[in-house]
C-alpha cells in the first residue's frame, strides 16, 4: 500500500471560504518514506494575524507562492493513487478536496486518521492533539504549526502505529470516499 502523509496550513477553518498556504505531503511505502512535496501557496486573501502568530507564515511569504490551482496538478498526482493520512485527517482532506474540485480534479482516495488510531492503539493516552501524542511517545516535533514539520511527526507516528497495530486497528478504520 502506498499512503500520502498530508499537513496544510490555511487562513482558517472553512474550505469554502480559506484559503491553503501551505502544504507538505509525505509519500510512504509502508515501510519507509519515499519522498516529499513541500509549497507555500498564495492564498488569495489577507492570513488572519493570529494564523500569522500561529505558523509564523506571513502575506509577504505568500505574495510570489504558487497558487492552489498552478499545483493543483501534481498535488492530484501524489495522491490519488495513495490512501490519505493526516491528524484529523477530516479537516486536510475536506480542504484539499474542496480547492481541487475548484481546480478541476476530483479526489476520492481512501483516508486514515492518526487520531484516531492512535485512540485505538495506544488507549491510555489522555490528549491526542499532534503535540500531546508526540510528546507522549517521545516524537521529535520540530516546526510546530508548519506544513513540513507537522507532517514529518505525523510520519513518525503513523509508523509506530503501524508498528503496535497488532489488532488491524489502521485497516479496520480505513474511511473510503466517494
Amino acid at each position: 500500500m502506498e499512503f500520502a502523509v498530508v499537513d496544510i496550513e490555511t487562513t482558517g477553518g472553512m474550505p469554502q471560504t480559506h484559503g491553503i498556504t501551505e502544504i507538505a505531503i509525505v509519500m510512504h511505502n509502508g515501510v519507509e518514506v519515499t519522498g516529499k512535496y513541500v509549497t507555500l501557496i498564495n492564498p488569495r486573501q489577507k492570513i488572519p494575524p493570529f494564523i500569522v502568530n500561529m505558523t509564523g507564515i506571513s502575506d509577504e511569504m505568500v505574495a510570489t507562492a504558487p497558487l492552489f490551482e498552478e499545483v493543483a496538478p501534481q498535488i492530484y498526482n501524489l495522491l490519488k493513487d495513495r490512501i490519505f493520512v493526516a491528524h484529523n485527517v477530516s479537516f486536510d482532506y475536506n480542504f484539499i478536496k474542496f480547492h481541487l474540485e475548484l481546480a478541476g480534479y476530483q479526489l476520492n482516495t481512501p483516508t486514515i486518521c492518526t487520531i484516531k488510531s492512535a485512540k485505538k492503539i495506544f488507549p491510555s493516552h489522555k490528549k491526542y492533539s499532534l503535540g500531546n501524542i508526540c510528546s507522549a511517545l517521545q516524537i521529535q516535533l520540530e516546526d510546530r504549526h508548519r506544513a513540513t514539520g507537522d507532517a514529518i511527526a505525523t510520519t513518525k507516528l503513523f509508523e509506530l502505529l503501524l508498528a503496535h497495530d497488532y489488532n488491524d486497528e489502521i485497516k479496520k478504520g480505513l474511511a473510503i470516499k466517494n
